[in-house]
Order: structure tokens, then sequence, then C-alpha cells
């Protein structure tokens, strides 16, 4: 998780392309898979994870934060996810194994959570992730990155390092499905 909110955190800071495609070639190059394949659908908006929504978040924060305060600052600050990643107060409690979470175990976790454990399981990530792995989860989960990729920069970082060319890249990237191997 750590490297993925490294990776966004430098994509949103980085204004030439030419640097966004830098960036993402060598996290590619650093990062195995299945990491890297769920990152890429997440930058990509192809990552769906269904049973959390933006009013579950809102209500997640609403119970650790007063709801008149939330309102003035995600006024002021614009994204949810930004948002609630620099307000979320979290709670003391064990946090070992936090560093070395993988970005598959939490995407695959987070597939799997069902309508009773949704809150819970976000809630313990939150507590458990520093302000900016906070923001990279609820990007994963908000979707939307908004942090200056297009799909077509993608699809160019995965050709350059890879064997295939970008015009195949695009031929197969609908038929397959995140994280990716294939590619």
């Amino acid at each position: 998780m750590n490297r993925f909110a490294a990776l966004l955190e430098r994509l949103v800071l980085t204004p030439s392309r030419n640097g966004k495609l830098t960036l993402l070639r060598d996290y590619l190059a650093a990062t195995p898979d299945p990491d890297r394949g769920y990152a890429i659908a997440a930058i990509a908006g192809d990552l769906s994870i269904p049973n959390i929504k933006p009013a579950l978040l809102r209500e997640i924060i609403g119970e650790r934060m007063d709801p008149v305060l939330f309102a003035y600052s995600y006024d002021y600050v614009g994204d949810l996810a930004e948002t609630i990643a620099l307000a979320w107060q979290r709670r003391e409690g064990d946090r070992s194994g936090v560093n070395d979470l993988r970005l598959a175990a939490v995407v695959e976790r987070l597939q799997r959570t069902g309508r009773t454990d949704r809150a819970e399981v976000v809630t313990g990530y939150l507590d458990a992730l520093d302000a900016s792995s906070r923001f990279a989860l609820l990007k994963l989960v908000t979707g939307g990155m908004r942090i200056g990729v297009s799909a077509r920069l993608i699809k160019q970082a995965l050709s350059d390092h890879g064997t295939k060319d970008i015009a195949e890249i695009e031929e197969l990237w609908h038929g397959i499905e995140p994280p990716y191997v294939a590619l």
C-alpha cells in the first residue's frame, strides 16, 4: 500500500506527461504482480469495489467528526477522499503488519467485503494507515483518481515496460480483467 500511495502522491505533484510516464514505468519495474495490475486498474478507472460507496464513507467519518465541521472541510478541500484522509482521527491500537500491507490483499479484501462488515473493514484500514495511504485507499474505493493520468498514458507505460506494442495492449485491454496478469 505504501508504494501505491507514494506513486499517487508523486503523480499528483508531477505536472509533466513525461515525468508521469517515468513514474509509472519505475513503479511497474519495482512492483510485483498482482499489486502492479491492481494499481494500473485503479489509475485507469477499471477497478470495481462494489460494496463501498461514498455514502458509506460519509457515514463512517460522521462517527469520528462533527458533521458540520466535515461539511466545511469537504467544501474547502473539494475531494471526499482527501478530506477524509486528512481529517481522520485514528484510534490507538495494534498497527503490526501495517507497513507491509500489499495492495492486492487490500483490494481483494475490499472486493470480498459484504454489506454487514464493510464499515468495520474500511474503518480498520483507515485506523491502521497513515494519511498518504488513507488517501490512496479512499481513491481506490471511490474511483475517479483525478491525478492527470489517462488510460493511454498507462498503456504507453505498459508498452515501454514490457514486450508488447501499445496497439496490442489496446486490443487486449478490454478482454482481460484486473489485475491484468496477461499483460
